[in-house]
């Protein structure tokens, strides 16, 4: 690749995405009309496609100049709640990490019909090749749909602001993917309820070995949220406490309320009761559990690397009910529960 041949002007580059965002753009020659999930586009013509998993990337260059530029259009994930959060969300995971850029870029947004988009660009570099990345993130309905383009020429600014400009979203299958989230707050009983729905999570683990190294137990924990619309909640879990304790199961079944913020969830129990029971399902024991009232900082995070959107709460404190935290440096003090995982109850 001709390196002499990269002409990046980031305040061009900021230009351009106000008018990505304005819809200011020339006329541009298109293929057929294309949809990937949730998102209507006309491919650029001449170009070359590339599906993947989850993504189309387009791709053209210039073997003269080196001249080069691609786009990159995702699936759609689960909303955090807000365009801006959704925007630093993909921003974050699609071109910070990758390629080191800027964590805050500039953003220009625009709402339309229920969407809001939001763009921003940065200069990167990779392998010693300096060009520009900028990304749209369209976000309602309770869906987040990105556009990630990567270029080291100018000549192609024109093209990118046309391909975004003349994204259609497709509103009536955001809503049906379950999780309405569009530009409102995230109250309880509104369209931009994201957390409804069953959230999961499990662990399991060793604790303590004898003089010979050889481990003396083992244990189990899952639980799982199930989230009304109508601001009632359900949670399940299921502990087994080990090698030492095998012939023993608890059980904890609680219900209650939720109230929910764009920031916080607040866990408002009722009634918590735990069940021990025996290998073959006898009851052993049964007792009231303390009610913990907690406020979490909830998100909804898109993991790339597992292709997963996951719930995160964060308090300040350990819970009973939720356990011990999971161990990740972005979110420090905090549960991780998905969607995908389904719990193997036992009982």
């Amino acid at each position: 690749m001709n390196i002499k041949a990269v002409k990046i002007n980031l305040k061009i580059i900021v230009g351009l995405a106000v008018a990505v965002v304005c819809f200011v753009i020339p006329q541009i020659a298109y293929s057929q009309t294309e949809k990937l999930d949730i998102i209507e586009y006309s491919a650029p013509k001449g170009w070359t496609k590339t599906p993947k998993e989850g993504v189309t990337v387009y791709s053209n260059n210039n073997a003269s100049t080196g001249a080069f530029c691609l786009i990159s259009v995702y699936s759609s994930i689960p909303s955090a709640g807000a365009a801006q959060k959704d925007f630093a969300n993909e921003w974050r995971e699609r071109v910070v990490k990758p390629f080191k850029a800027d964590a805050n870029p500039k953003t220009e947004t625009q709402t339309d019909d229920g969407w809001t988009s939001v763009t921003g660009a940065s200069q990167i570099e990779s392998d010693g090749v300096k060009s520009a990345a900028m990304m749209t993130v369209v976000s309602g309905y309770g869906r987040a749909a990105s556009i990630l383009a990567i270029l080291n020429d100018q000549a192609y600014f024109s093209q990118v602001a046309a391909f975004v400009a003349g994204l259609k979203m497709d509103k009536a299958k955001a809503i049906a993917e379950a999780k309405p989230s569009s530009t409102g707050n995230s109250a309880v009983g509104s369209s931009s309820n994201s957390v409804v729905g069953k959230w999961a999570k499990s662990f399991s683990g060793t604790n303590g070995r004898d003089p010979s190294g050889n481990v003396l137990n083992s244990a189990y924990y899952k639980s799982q949220y199930t989230f009304d619309p109508n601001g009632s909640y359900v949670f399940k879990a299921e502990r087994w406490l080990g090698y030492l304790k095998s012939n023993e199961f608890w059980m904890t079944d609680e219900t209650g309320e939720y109230s929910l913020t764009a920031d916080t969830l607040t866990i408002i129990p009722k009634k918590s009761v735990t069940t021990i029971k025996n290998r073959e399902g006898s009851v052993i024991k049964t007792q009231a559990n303390a009610l913990e009232k907690t406020t979490y900082k909830w998100t909804l995070h898109y993991f790339s690397g597992i292709q997963e959107t996951n719930l995160i709460l964060q308090t300040n404190t350990e819970t009973n009910r939720d356990g011990p935290f999971a161990s990740n440096d972005l979110f420090p003090k905090s549960y991780f529960f998905s969607q995908k995982y389904v719990p193997d109850w036992r009982f």
